[in-house]
């Protein structure tokens, strides 16, 4: 079936935010719908996974499956599996899974739509285990002391740069991700996590190399890897999220928070209804939204000329 160009085009650029980023899926799925095309994407984080389940067209029943894994699920911390050598937090477990439910990787890897996903690469692997583990052990406790008190202060309208002296005094590195690197559906998965890496809930990361740190510690949307005159949309669900932001990256973006309060925490495994409902509000607000998204998105005259 011959399949007509969109008259509508965006970059759509998702920020990580764990459980959370189910409000993106939805909204995502709707721009879909509607007939949006995608120009390029990005994600962060759990993010990252939600923009390629919107290009692997399983939105619905990626949600539906990794609710019926939280249904099982009845604890966000168990410290019995500690004594059954297995991780007391079942959020990995639940992710990859749910990842390699959702992920079509023949979409992704044929698909035009250019990719972009960020991680940190944090610090290099030592062969001495002892000093392996303490290393580790000082950049978690520290890179999460400082986003934390950052965090803080940004609600309250205090400049702050705790997170970027982490980053200048451990090396910290920005690595963005791109269709070039998602040429194996096991290296695909292993990127979502790298970019997801939030020790302890999510297990250091690490190639044979080094480690990795979530990618939203330094750039929770990542807007900045798009062409300024382009069109963008950005969905995020909190407000600091955007604070800092260059006003000339904001410039040509339409910017998506939740209409409401969501019904789930980032990190909460045993909340279904809380996952569905949103998900679902995801949906109902790019409803609300349709006719400023679908202008906003709208080709200019010229630009359907060279279709």
């Amino acid at each position: 079936m011959l399949k007509l160009p969109s008259p509508y085009e965006v970059n759509l650029a998702v920020a990580g935010g764990g459980c959370k980023a189910f409000y993106a899926l939805g909204f995502g799925s709707k721009l879909r719908e509607f007939g949006v095309r995608f120009k390029g994407m990005s994600g962060v984080s759990a993010g990252a996974a939600m923009i390629l389940c919107i290009l692997s067209e399983t939105e619905e029943k990626s949600v539906e499956y990794i609710a019926s894994l939280t249904r099982r699920n009845e604890k966000n911390f168990d410290l019995a599996r500690i004594f059954r050598k297995q991780h007391p937090f079942p959020h990995e477990n639940i992710y990859r899974r749910t990842i390699r439910y959702g992920l079509n990787f023949e979409k992704v890897r044929t698909s035009p739509v250019k990719i972009y996903i960020q991680a940190i690469q944090a610090i290099p692997k030592q062969k001495d285990k002892l000093g392996d583990f303490i290393n580790k052990a000082k950049l978690i406790s520290q890179t999460a002391r400082a986003y934390i008190l950052d965090e803080i202060d940004k609600e309250k309208g205090i400049e702050s740069n705790r997170v970027q002296k982490i980053v200048e005094k451990w090396n910290l590195k920005e690595i963005i991700y791109t269709n070039e690197d998602l040429n194996d559906e096991k290296v695909l998965e292993q990127i979502i996590l790298n970019s997801s890496s939030v020790p302890p809930v999510v297990e250091f990361q690490s190639d044979k190399e080094a480690y990795f740190l979530d990618g939203g510690l330094t750039n929770n949307l990542l807007l900045e890897v798009f062409p300024l005159q382009e069109k963008k949309i950005g969905i995020y669900y909190e407000k600091t999220t955007i604070i800092g932001k260059d006003p000339k990256v904001l410039e040509n973006t339409l910017l998506i928070y939740p209409s409401r309060p969501l019904k789930i925490t980032s990190f909460d495994y045993t909340n279904p209804e809380g996952l569905i409902d949103t998900f679902e509000l995801g949906r109902k607000d790019a409803e609300t939204k349709k006719e400023e998204i679908l202008e906003f998105a709208k080709k200019s005259f010229i630009e359907s000329l060279l279709i």
